[in-house]
């Protein structure tokens, strides 16, 4: 099922949609002098609709039968004054890119409402935010439980989902109740208005369906690439799986930061 066969599926399943969509479809037109057969074109307009759905109820995926990543790898974001830095970030050839999501969010929405699950997932956005930092991450974007980091290289990439995996675990001694699922691969992906595209963020968005929950899963090229800057990463035995959609096998390895010894930190900086 490809993006806009999946958009439709979700407009069928959740009706309350369809008058919004047809709205923004009939604009389309008049904008495109009548010409009906533009609206094909029209799957993008669909975008910020969906996005604005979930934004408000969260919950809204689960019943759409839809994940976050592979709607965040599929839609463009139409916010031009988001993430200046990412034009910066890819300018070398190489952008490490990470996928988060929430693992059991569809459950969680359930037992707590959309109410909850906003705050959480704005509580968690900061976090993110925040430990992603120092290794000069970016929130390209964020859609539900679902969130899209680009990285100036794939050693700050790993290291930065690595942060993050500490840093909710750490405040899940607090009482922080969401587990992450993380994928980290790294690429040349196309760079289209402070957004991230093409072959490496779909492949990436896929990875995250293998991913355990309070996990966190490197792609083979990002681990290579990363070599040996990161003396502090752990990394398990490989796993060699299918993506769906894509052709050949991806191999990807478990990772999770190494103890520290005594008056060092986790996650040096490079």
């Amino acid at each position: 099922m490809n993006m806009r066969e999946a958009i439709i599926a979700a407009l069928r399943r959740d009706p309350d949609l369809i008058p919004k969509v047809a709205v923004t479809l009939r604009d389309r037109i008049d904008h495109e002098n009548g010409r009906v057969g533009r609206v094909v074109q029209a799957a993008e307009a669909v975008a910020p609709i969906l996005e604005d759905a979930v934004r408000k109820r969260p919950s809204r995926l689960g019943k759409l039968g839809l994940k976050s990543a592979h709607l965040l790898a599929g839609l463009a974001s139409d916010d031009d004054g988001s993430n200046r830095k990412l034009a910066a970030i890819a300018n070398g050839s190489t952008v490490g890119i990470v996928f988060i999501d929430v693992a059991d969010f569809t459950r969680f929405t359930a037992e707590h409402g959309d109410e909850v699950a906003v705050a959480r997932l704005s509580t968690l956005e900061d976090l993110i935010a925040r430990a992603i930092r120092s290794c000069r991450g970016e929130i390209v974007k964020g859609l539900g439980d679902g969130f899209l980091l680009a990285f100036p290289s794939a050693s700050q990439a790993i290291r930065g989902a690595l942060t993050v995996k500490t840093a909710v675990a750490r405040k899940g001694e607090r009482g922080f109740d969401l587990r992450l699922r993380i994928a980290v691969h790294a690429g040349e992906p196309l760079v289209e208005q402070d957004d991230l595209l093409g072959h490496d963020v779909n492949l990436t968005a896929r990875l995250l369906d293998h991913v355990k929950p309070g996990k966190v899963l490197v792609s083979e090229p990002a681990k290579e690439l990363a070599g040996n800057r990161l003396k502090t990463a752990k990394f398990h035995k490989p796993k060699t799986f299918k993506i769906r959609g894509l052709a050949g096998k991806v191999t990807a390895y478990p990772a999770e930061p190494r103890p520290k010894a005594k008056g060092n930190s986790p996650l040096p900086g490079q």
